[in-house]
């Protein structure tokens, strides 16, 4: 039998498809599975297929763990490019459900190829782990780990489609016309739960972070090595472009700006700064890399691809040009796969900060006139980084 690695792909030999997800139990209780259909421009063309709702190309027996798909009617009949599985943690606030994410999955197709997925982040709420294809008439299946540290409303959003990360009891009771909740809506923290990310001041009371990282906290502090610990509000927060503002009632020491006009960016040199694995302890990291994309998964024009390695924490960091400007600030990555890190643009965090009253032509804009080294980007920048740390 085949073991297939990862970013590989295999051959399939009939198209009738049998896929067993193995000795997985938490599978229909508190992790889903659906099955995104997409044309070439990776785009869903029909609805998906999930665990509780068959379809004429799909289903899934809940007795064996099995898949069975139909390629020839998928393909032929409804005219796919491409159709991907994705596991994803429920996401339903009603449900007591424990805190989900998504580890390992030990896959068999066709009694041919196996499939050990495992992932090694942690915090992981949806990834994408294979896709099935036909090239020339022949059907292939490929081995994927494209994760997300967010709930499947987040990751869909960056695919650019809409997805229902509700348990299935959701959708009894919608059946027996009983009230539902609102589908992609996300779960909220249990109380006293914890935990940190990344900020960076743009004035002297102002900071910018990801919306994820605050999602859920009742209380926002944020801590800088020499500096007293102070609270934040949220003056506005954007779940689409995942960016939110921060204000303090303190002044802040040092702030970084923030570049306005674009420019052919491939291949720009880039450095981030951030407070990532703060278990490990919560002393500012500095890493670099290259602009790699300038578009997101899916062609998503939101975000910027880059190579400077990031780990879970960073969430919220800068992504510095030469010139000491921010041209993104870190919002995600794919495991599995070496620095596919991805940032927001600079345009949207320019938006947020425009659509909270504030005048962007009144940020401060101390730009360095020749490229700085790592080390003076480090130290001019150092000071208007700050730890986030958050409780529900």
């Amino acid at each position: 039998m085949l073991n297939l690695p990862l970013g590989v792909n295999a051959p399939l030999n009939q198209s009738h498809c049998d896929i067993y997800i193995k000795n997985h139990q938490q599978l229909g209780s508190e992790i889903g599975l659906l099955w995104l259909v997409m044309d070439k421009e990776r785009k869903a063309i029909i609805s998906p297929a999930y665990l509780h709702e068959n379809k004429d190309w799909g289903k899934f027996d809940p007795q064996n763990n099995r898949w069975q798909l139909d390629l020839d009617t998928l393909f032929k009949t409804h005219h796919a490019h491409t159709v991907q599985l994705i596991a994803y943690a429920y996401d339903t606030p009603n449900v007591n459900l424990p805190a989900i994410e998504i580890s390992q999955f030990d896959i068999q197709i066709n009694q041919e190829i196996t499939y050990q997925f495992n992932s090694n982040e942690r915090h992981v709420k949806a990834s994408i782990i294979l896709e099935i294809y036909e090239r020339n008439g022949q059907y292939k299946v490929r081995a994927l780990a494209e994760n997300s540290s967010q709930h499947l409303s987040s990751f869909a959003e960056r695919l650019q489609i809409s997805l229902d990360a509700r348990h299935p009891t959701i959708h009894e009771s919608l059946q027996q016309g009983q009230q539902g909740q609102q589908p992609n809506s996300r779960p909220c923290p249990q109380a006293g739960e914890t935990w940190t990310g990344t900020a960076f001041a743009i004035d002297r009371y102002h900071l910018l972070t990801c919306e994820h990282v605050i999602d859920g906290a009742t209380i926002i502090g944020i801590r800088q090595q020499g500096q007293a610990d102070r609270q934040a509000q949220v003056v506005l927060a954007d779940e689409g472009s995942d960016t939110a503002l921060l204000k303090v009632s303190e002044p802040l020491p040092s702030f970084i700006p923030i570049r306005e006009l674009g420019y052919d960016l491939l291949g720009e040199s880039v450095t981030t700064l951030g407070f990532p694995l703060t278990g490990l302890g919560s002393q500012l990291q500095v890493t670099r890399g290259n602009i790699a994309g300038l578009q997101g998964i899916g062609n998503d024009i939101r975000y910027l691809q880059f190579t400077a390695p990031i780990q879970p924490g960073s969430s919220g960091s800068p992504l510095l040009l030469p010139t000491g400007e921010v041209i993104g600030m870190v919002t995600h990555s794919i495991s599995n796969a070496q620095n596919m890190n991805y940032a927001t643009k600079s345009q949207l965090l320019l938006a947020l900060v425009a659509s909270a009253g504030l005048n962007v032509s009144d940020l401060p804009k101390n730009v360095s006139q020749s490229p700085l080294s790592t080390p003076q980007l480090t130290k001019q920048s150092k000071e208007a980084l700050w730890l986030v740390g958050c409780q529900a």
